[in-house]
């Protein structure tokens, strides 16, 4: 809904922007005209049209950073005239695409050859969409922008259609040269379609304030319209406000979803590549069988080819995270006993005595090209000081492999599998746990979740004193609750393993690390641990593992 206020300050670029969209169309029918008839004038008109696109999309494109500078703005407004940003831009490029069509036309031999194939429809498709860009942008009306999304569609169905048909015919030898240029005239037009989805979801954007692609929407329909009747959620997505919380590095988009009505249940949306959701949903279902409520209930899954979306139970409280950052000591330290108490509950309950590689050095292997994608300086060169040959780092974790085959769990249990510490909430008030992100949950060597969770605290780089002091506290205290686990199920290797899982998590971790200095101080830390592995065993032998011991010094920065 438009406010005065809103429409007051973007009364002029609205103007502007109407404008804008009737040039683009006059452009396209210009165009199109100029398919079934090149005329000369027609083809001054295109030219003079694309100019005064141009300098149009200049104009509101100024208004809008000047816009965007106005401090009394609320965020719906600001939402809007960053969509009519992205929608001006993608009207200049479909407006460039018919200048591009018109000038192919000076490539054809025979006007017939572009003739067999029909430009109406896709003419008709595009012309109907743009004439309601303007609407759907300024009336924020989703039915519109939506419509203006599936046009895409539309018209790729259309250029796959006419695709086959000129290849068929390449294939027959018939005037290749026209039919080459037919395809270079017909891929245009299905990149304007490509340019009124961009617009499309920039509609969406300016209804909801998020940056949701269209089949992100529509997945997110479909799961709500999925969901259980008791969720007490009013499924309108008109009624709906949609807020992002994150995009993971593995793309998953994750969103919290809750009724504008106050009373109601809010409930998070996660959107990603169906196998990796759905190995995340049958994960939280077999943790909600061990331990009811430690992780989010499942209220709907939905699949949709190669992407499947979760609707999921909002938990309340904060991460662990967090509270060892904002807090106080004693909530801290609250919170950690709850923590421990819930990892090493879950930990008895399943316990196998199955011998268990975790084979770290091999996770290296395969996440090593792209750690060196972003630090190359990390190959090195072997050097030497005196007597003391140094290998390059490559030569030292090809030596290290070896180390998996020796280095060997006598046990297995549930895992989390990316135990950070923000993949952790606690519920300080209600005294309890849960546990987020659990896709990669397993029965596995429990020193991965180990490593994992005391490198998320290495890695944070907070150095005010207090904070700093709890996450190294915490730290520590990890460290001796994983010992005693051992030391009460005959672990002898923890610590040799466990100093294998800190240099596979520190040395990975320098992958997302782009500072310079810290990302080398996690690299050869990981190359310590390594070195000092090797050296162990090279002084006292395979059968040795019982004997080494971590320093406190490794484990905390």
């Amino acid at each position: 809904m438009t406010t005065r206020s809103e429409a007051n300050a973007t009364a002029g670029l609205r103007e502007n922007f109407k404008f804008l969209a009737l040039e683009v169309t006059k452009l396209i029918e210009d165009t199109q005209r100029m398919l079934a008839s090149p005329r000369e004038e027609v083809m001054t008109k295109i030219v003079a049209r694309d100019d005064y696109v141009d300098n149009l999309k200049s104009m509101i494109e100024n208004k809008c950073f000047r816009l965007l500078t106005n401090e009394d703005l609320n965020e719906g407004t600001i939402d809007l005239i960053r969509a009519i940003n992205v929608a001006t831009n993608n009207l200049e490029r479909i407006a460039d695409f018919g200048v591009n069509i018109v000038g192919q036309l000076g490539y054809l031999d025979d006007l017939d050859t572009l003739h067999r194939f029909e430009a109406e429809p896709f003419f008709e498709s595009i012309l109907s969409t743009l004439g309601v860009v303007e609407p759907a942008l300024f009336r924020r009306d989703m039915s519109l922008a939506l419509a203006i999304c599936r046009s895409e569609l539309e018209i790729d169905e259309l250029y796959s259609a006419v695709f086959r048909r000129i290849m068929d015919d390449l294939r027959s030898g018939d005037s290749p040269e026209d039919l080459v240029t037919t395809l270079f005239i017909y891929r245009y037009l299905e990149r304007a379609g490509d340019a009124l989805l961009n617009i499309g979801e920039a509609a969406i954007f300016a209804s909801v304030g998020e940056k949701l692609k269209v089949s992100e929407f529509q997945a997110l329909e479909e799961t709500l319209a999925s969901a259980s009747p008791d969720l007490d959620l009013d499924l309108d997505l008109a009624d709906v406000d949609y807020q992002g919380i994150w995009e993971t590095r593995s793309g998953s988009r994750i969103g919290m979803v809750h009724s504008r009505e106050s009373g109601k249940r809010s409930v998070v949306f996660k959107e990603g590549r169906t196998k990796k959701v759905f190995e995340e949903k049958l994960a939280l279902e077999r943790w909600e069988q061990l331990e009811p409520g430690l992780p989010p209930k499942v209220f709907a899954y939905q699949e949709n080819g190669d992407k499947a979306s979760l609707l999921l139970e909002y938990l309340q409280g904060d991460t662990f995270q967090r509270i060892m950052l904002d807090s106080d000591g004693r909530a801290c330290t609250n919170a950690y006993m709850m923590v421990v108490e819930t990892i090493g509950r879950v930990w008895d309950r399943t316990l196998e005595p199955t011998h268990c590689k975790p084979n770290f050095m091999r996770q290296v292997a395969s996440r090593l090209p792209d750690v060196f994608k972003v630090h190359p300086e990390f190959r090195g060169a072997p050097a030497r000081i005196g007597e003391l040959d140094i290998p390059s780092f490559d030569a030292l974790l090809t030596e290290a492999r070896s180390l998996d085959a020796e280095l060997v769990a006598p046990f297995r249990v549930l895992i989390h599998g990316d135990l950070n510490t923000d993949n952790v909430i606690v519920n300080l008030p209600q005294r309890k746990v849960h546990m987020i992100d659990l896709h990669r949950s397993r029965l596995f060597d429990y020193l991965q979740d180990v490593s994992v969770f005391i490198v998320s605290n290495f890695r944070l780089k907070i150095f005010e004193p207090g904070p700093r002091r709890r996450l190294d506290q915490v730290t520590r205290e990890f460290y001796a609750f994983a010992r005693e686990f051992a030391l009460a199920h005959d672990d002898a290797g923890f610590d040799a393993r466990l100093a294998l899982g800190l240099a596979r998590s520190l040395l990975t971790s320098t992958r997302f690390e782009m500072d310079p200095t810290f990302s080398r101080t996690m690299m050869l830390r990981a190359r310590y641990l390594i070195e000092r592995l090797l050296s162990h065993r090279a002084a006292h032998g395979q059968n040795s593992w019982a004997d080494f011991r971590l320093d406190e010094a490794t484990i905390v920065p």
